[in-house]
């Protein structure tokens, strides 16, 4: 029996997609997006040599903020655009472990089965399909819905198993 070079079943599936949301590249992608939002003279404060402290948040950091802003975004044209491929980027890896993600044949699990088809697909388009291939631009937002349907289906899975699932505050 050949091996699942990125995993199979529902839960293993769902877990391994979930740890990429906790990944440096995340992190850079919310960075990105919130630097975005600054006025164009404090982005040009951020990639200066000498910040200050309030916009100062590490030279590693601000160095890659400032390759990303001088050398990537010109690439695409435009700040949205070059995050878009970052989030594209971002699910090519995590939505591997989408492809062999499987739901129980029981009715009982059909809301389930249809969260995960939902998550496959939209996930699957994003790192395989429009995303990649730059034919949709994506968002945060975009990554935002990935999540909280990942953490719904944790819930509605130990429902499903006669448990009180709980998600908990942190």
């Amino acid at each position: 029996m050949k091996k699942s070079e990125f995993g199979k079943g529902l839960v293993v599936c769902l877990a391994k997609f979930y740890e990429h949301f906790g990944t440096e590249t995340i992190s850079r992608i919310y960075f990105h997006n919130q630097m975005m939002k600054l006025p164009k003279e404090k982005q040009d404060i951020v990639i200066s040599d000498n910040p200050p402290s309030n916009l100062n948040y590490g030279k590693a950091v601000n160095s890659e903020y400032k390759f990303w802003k001088t050398k990537i975004v010109p690439i695409w044209k435009s700040e949205e655009k070059a995050l878009s491929n970052d989030i594209a980027t971002w699910a090519n890896g995590a939505s591997d472990h989408l492809y062999e993600i499987e739901v129980p044949k029981v009715k009982k699990w059909d809301v389930i089965r249809k969260k995960v088809k939902w998550l496959q697909n939209y996930g699957l388009e994003m790192g395989h399909g429009a995303g990649l291939m730059g034919t949709k631009q994506y968002t945060v937002d975009d990554i935002t819905k990935l999540k909280k349907t990942t953490k719904k289906l944790f819930v509605l899975i130990d429902k499903i198993l006669g448990l009180k699932p709980d998600i908990g505050q942190f």
